[in-house]
């Protein structure tokens, strides 16, 4: 997965032109030659992500389950497939995801999203209506550049005259299984909340697998500032390791 980076006026620069003349990823050395920040999900790869691991895990266990071995089949050659069927399952559900977000998107802008998503739309409809949610602004980009990260964030929204980090995610679940936030959830949360001045924040989670179920996790301010120390942290972390230290120039 190709990095995320971002210049001081939070315009995201993912790519950059090649010699060519062509877009490719930006790398490391692109982002420390012109001063951009990391976003926040790039700074976390440097943590373990032992959920998304174990789903990953899952996957390739899966393939293997479902593809018997070819007569004369090398070792290679069978593990290739095995993986590569795995991960094409990995492809779908961040696709779907995208789609997701990109229709809850269009909607609380007051925009027309395809109809297809509806039954992801609508379970988020009805909560934000319950929990009379105010939209601030959408798609929000972030840049600190005295810790030295950047990122983009769901919504900046208010409930009960206070304002809060939304950000959503879709997750597959099974009718036995509760929906609780990942380990690195409430820390992306306090890093977007830390420069949009939002004390508080929340993951809403649509499940992928039964359309129609969503699942909420709110932080308070206790929290949002305990995860923050932690990214802080983490962003040293990521700067020792990669020997960058982003500033505005």
């Amino acid at each position: 997965m190709s990095e995320h980076w971002y210049d001081i006026n939070g315009e995201a620069r993912h790519t950059i032109l090649s010699a060519k003349g062509e877009p490719r990823p930006t790398t490391l050395r692109d982002a420390k030659k012109f001063g951009w920040f990391p976003s926040v999900t790039t700074v976390m790869k440097v943590m373990a992500a032992p959920e998304l691991d174990r789903w990953k895990q899952q996957q390739v266990l899966a393939a293997s389950l479902r593809s018997s071995r070819l007569p004369n089949e090398e070792d290679e050659a069978y593990h290739a497939r095995i993986i590569e069927d795995a991960f094409s399952q990995v492809q779908n559900a961040a696709d779907l995801g995208t789609d997701i977000h990109k229709a809850l998107e269009l909607h609380f802008q007051g925009q027309p999203y395809d109809s297809g998503m509806e039954a992801y739309v609508a379970p988020v409809k009805k909560w934000v209506s319950e929990n009379k949610i105010k939209f601030i602004k959408h798609e929000l980009r972030l840049v600190n550049p005295i810790v030295g990260y950047a990122g983009t964030t769901d919504a900046l929204i208010e409930k009960d005259g206070v304002l809060h980090i939304l950000d959503y995610k879709s997750r597959k679940t099974k009718p036995d299984m509760k929906i609780t936030p990942w380990s690195k959830e409430p820390m992306q949360i306090s890093a977007y909340a830390q420069i949009a001045e939002a004390r508080r924040g929340v993951n809403l989670y649509i499940s992928t697998t039964e359309p129609g179920r969503i699942g909420e996790a709110w932080y308070d301010e206790t929290t949002i500032d305990k995860e923050f120390e932690a990214f802080k942290s983490v962003c040293k972390l990521w700067q020792h390791m990669n020997n960058y230290q982003p500033k505005a120039i």
